[in-house]
């Protein structure tokens, strides 16, 4: 993640922004409300995210406790 000068900050808006505030991450959350997918199918379903950005994005989902992998 980006560092941030409001990232010490006690804010949960704040600190929820640090997790899906970037490009296409609420996107992908959009995408997997549903349930899981694969990685082709998550990609087939948001194309114009490259599949170096989506991977990036999905660890970040991940460290930040959003989405799990299965």
């Amino acid at each position: 993640m980006l560092d941030r000068e409001y990232e010490t900050q006690v804010c949960s808006i704040a600190r929820s922004l640090e997790v899906v505030g970037e490009r296409w991450s609420l996107l992908l959350v959009r995408e997997l409300r549903h349930g899981p997918l694969r990685y082709s199918d998550l990609h087939a379903r948001v194309p114009r995210c490259s599949t170096n950005v989506l991977a990036q994005r999905l660890r970040e989902l991940e460290a930040g406790g959003v989405v799990s992998r299965r």
